[in-house]
């Protein structure tokens, strides 16, 4: 029997009795130079392993990652904190979300970096600040570093770490100028020693924050003006506006607004007197107050909005909504909330909480970009929003909603420019048409009855995107969307695991490798993962081996394909691995490869089983240590896999010695045989082909 079905794919049928084919921690690759029924048409090759690249400081759930547009820096969020890292793979905390666990979506337009977890929405301009890198520690208002890893330290600068507060600036020298000793910050706090680092801010200013003069209008001229000013009363504990006068032929025509001032709590009042001793009658007019607050008169960087303003005084979460007369340095800007502060020095950081709403968003768990809009779903609803184009905010009407079915909308995902919006039992698909307030349109035709089982199972595969999808009739079958239309790619085998199961909180990410594009699904509650080979069609179990010898779902949780890298986020300790296809454990854990091939059934005729070999690529193994001489473990089942024999050991082939063949000899008889083979030997161990000799008989 040189071909019985040993080398394929996982098929374990509702019945074991049908079909008990396994295959973990093996996928299949298919010579397509090679018939049916010849060796090594398809062959099964060890998955990828993991090795440790970054080790994150809080070692919890890696919530998400993206690599940002033009590839030189990958964002990650593990747990509270968002991380930046560059091509040294060093991690540098940038932001801290309001929420600690859960899948994250991220997306950029490759201006801002856009985090959604559900309630809120954050925003990161996209830079690579200067920064520092040291251990230090916290009490009340005073930083004292011990040990400096990188950079300099200068005041300006925000501080991060686990468990430093959000918006934690420096601003103050003590003994340390730049590296050892101690530093001033303006909120209170205790951290423990730990390793820290502080990013430059966007902008250190003086400013002011309060109501303003933002126009005057000429109501009267009055007469015999020569040289004529106007003064604006000082409010209290604020900044007088001021302007310059215009008159023409004695009779004021026009008032200027040179500086708004700032903290007016009531319309400023005013006097137009004439230096140089006109009379005649007195000049009136009325006075607008400003839509801006904050009133900018020296500064370092650039402001913009969607900018967090920090300092003393200021209420937490105080952001730039719009430009005034300052388009990025000195004027004025708006800024939410409403607050009265004098002159002093300011923060504007780079890392900003959103507010919980703005104009259409009212938090989203699903983000994308097109055509430098950010969009999101809005949860609980049938809406989806948009920003305005490259802007953090939404305008109040920029939303709408998925209108082909009444469902709610679950997750967007774009695609070749195009919108699709997965409802929870249909979807349909809108484009941007131009149109305002709302730019995107349904396009006709495109509406489907299938939606989509599990918000996080949508993941990129190919030239399209696989998610578990749901309809009116039921749901766990595995698609892939074909133009408008989702087409099934899981197999009975697959939907069987998944059946009457918690598949609501299934998670997906993908990767392609050596000309594999694999769509990775792993259900955390069942602790199963699949993978789906595009390349070959054929499907897979992923999973991760216990010191006990029990699986469970692989340690990925997300992935992001990084300098020439796919890497992989683990769903509970903080690391990120990279994928390689020459690492046979998973960050030093041995891995249990296992593959069972189908029923040997002859008319239930008794079988004598005479030899099994199974052509494994010979001569891999390592040069010391584990693996010197791997082994497989061969054991079958006589009943239909309900019980199993003891397990039988050869040798895979030592290093060099490539004429080594695998065989078991002498392996007894049955009317039924399941043969199941085990490797967890750290080496390249690659099934070409198996070979059996046996009779039937009744005897």
């Amino acid at each position: 029997m040189p071909d019985f079905g040993f080398v394929g794919a996982s098929y374990e049928a509702p019945s074991i009795y049908q079909d008990a084919q396994e295959c973990i921690n093996w996928y299949p690759e298919v010579d397509p130079t090679k018939q049916p029924g010849e060796r090594g048409v398809v062959a099964l090759y060890p998955t990828p392993g993991l090795v440790s690249q970054i080790v994150l400081r809080n070692q919890q759930e890696v919530r998400g990652m993206r690599t940002l547009s033009g590839g030189s820096i990958l964002l990650a969020v593990c747990g509270p904190y968002v991380y930046s890292m560059d091509s040294t793979y060093v991690p540098t905390i940038i932001g801290q979300l309001n929420s600690s666990s859960g899948r994250v979506g991220i997306t950029d337009n490759g201006l801002n970096a856009y985090i959604v977890d559900g309630t809120y929405r954050y925003t990161w301009r996209i830079s690579t600040p200067l920064s520092a890198q040291f251990v230090g520690s916290v009490s009340g208002t005073t930083l004292t570093v011990t040990l400096m890893n990188s950079g300099t330290i200068t005041t300006g600068q925000q501080l991060f770490g686990v468990g430093v507060t959000a918006e934690t600036v420096i601003t103050a020298l003590g003994t340390g100028s730049g590296g050892v000793g101690t530093y001033t910050i303006n909120i209170s706090q205790t951290v423990a020693s730990s390793t820290m680092n502080s990013a430059a801010v966007a902008s250190v200013m003086t400013a002011s924050i309060g109501s303003g003069v933002q126009s005057f209008a000429v109501t009267n001229g009055g007469a015999n003006y020569i040289s004529p000013i106007i003064t604006f009363n000082t409010p209290s504990g604020g900044v007088a506006a001021t302007g310059t006068v215009t008159q023409v032929a004695g009779v004021v025509t026009a008032v200027t607004i040179t500086n708004p001032g700032t903290g007016y709590s009531t319309t400023a009042t005013f006097t137009i007197a004439d230096t140089l001793g006109g009379t005649g009658a007195s000049a009136t007019g009325t006075v607008t107050m400003a839509n801006y607050s904050l009133n900018v008169t020296a500064t370092s960087g650039t402001l913009y909005p969607g900018q967090t303003v920090q300092g003393a005084g200021i209420t937490a979460n105080t952001i730039i909504t719009a430009l005034g007369t300052g388009t990025g340095g000195t004027g004025t800007y708006s800024v939410s909330p409403s607050q009265t502060i004098s002159s002093q020095t300011m923060y504007a950081l780079n890392f900003t909480v959103l507010p919980a709403t703005d104009g259409a968003f009212s938090g989203a768990t699903s983000v994308d970009v097109v055509d430098n809009y950010i969009i999101y779903n809005r949860p609980n609803t049938q809406q989806f929003g948009s920003t305005s184009a490259l802007s953090p905010f939404s305008p109040a009407l920029s939303f709408a909603s998925k209108d082909g079915s009444p469902d709610n909308l679950m997750a967007i995902m774009v695609d070749r420019r195009e919108v699709y919006l997965l409802g929870e039992v249909s979807s349909e698909v809108w484009i941007d048409a131009g149109t305002f307030p709302f730019p995107f349109q349904r396009i006709p035709g495109t509406s489907t009855q299938h939606g989509i089982a599990a918000k996080f199972s949508i993941a990129r595969l190919g030239n399209s995107f696989a998610y578990i999808s749901k309809n009116n009739r039921g749901d766990a079958v595995i698609v892939q969307m074909n133009g408008y239309v989702p087409q099934r790619i899981s197999t009975h085998a697959v939907e069987n695991s998944l059946e009457g199961q918690v598949i609501t909180d299934a998670i997906a990410w993908s990767y392609q490798l050596e000309g594999h594009e694999v769509y990775v699904i792993s259900f955390p509650t069942l602790q199963l993962t699949w993978a789906y080979d595009l390349t070959t069609g054929l499907w897979f179990k992923w999973l991760y081996c216990t010191n006990e010898n029990q699986y469970q779902r692989h340690r990925g949780n997300c992935s992001a394909f990084f300098q020439g890298f796919t890497l992989v986020g683990d769903y509970d300790n903080g690391k990120i691995y990279a994928l390689k296809n020459d690492i046979f454990t998973d960050d030093g854990q041995q891995v249990r490869r296992l593959r069972r091939c189908p029923h040997l059934v002859s008319d239930f005729q008794r079988q004598f089983f005479d030899e099994l070999q199974i052509q494994f690529q010979p001569g891999v193994g390592a040069s010391t240590g584990q693996g010197d001489n791997p082994q497989a473990m061969l054991r079958w089942s006589n009943d239909g896999g309900s019980t199993w024999s003891n397990e039988h050991w050869t040798s895979i082939g030592q290093i060099g010695k490539y004429k080594n063949r695998a065989i078991w000899r002498r392996l007894g008889t049955a009317r039924d045989r399941i043969y199941e083979v085990v490797v967890t030997d750290p080496v390249k161990c690659v099934i070409v082909s198996a070979n059996l000799k046996a009779s039937s008989g009744d005897s």
